[in-house]
């Protein structure tokens, strides 16, 4: 595997939203899913929490598919491939506040946190079928 990410058939019941979401986008991805008959971009969480660092609007898609397990890519805060901004000024954004906010049962508004991944995350291609077990 050249991009060194390995996908997880993670249990849906174990992923945590992050960020609020536009329904009608979550709406689209859903019908974009269910046309291609596969998934083809994992949700990114982080490792021991299963917080989503990239992907709610996916999380959300699955969740409306009845998705029991969806594909991700595990990884830490802490690993060099991570970075996380907050999306309208770019700075970093303090990661800490990640966790004190999901861990009060909060979410962030929509579009404040943006995490980028170096190298770039794959494409994958898993049939919609193997998610339903």
């Amino acid at each position: 595997m050249e991009h060194g990410y390995q996908i997880a058939l993670r249990p849906l019941c174990d992923v945590v939203q992050s960020e609020q979401v536009d329904p009608l986008n979550v709406q689209r991805l859903r019908e974009a899913i269910i046309e291609a008959g596969h998934w083809l971009e994992p949700i990114i969480v982080e490792r021991s929490r299963g917080i989503v660092m990239d992907g709610n609007h996916r999380f959300n898609a699955a969740r409306a598919l009845g998705l029991k397990r969806v594909p991700c890519i595990q990884l830490d805060y802490a690993d060099p491939r991570v970075r996380v901004r907050h999306w309208q000024t770019g700075q970093a954004f303090e990661v800490a506040r990640i966790f004190t906010t999901i861990e009060r049962g909060e979410l962030f508004p929509y579009k404040t946190t943006r995490h980028a991944f170096d190298p770039a995350l794959p494409v994958i291609s898993i049939p919609l079928q193997c998610l339903y077990d």
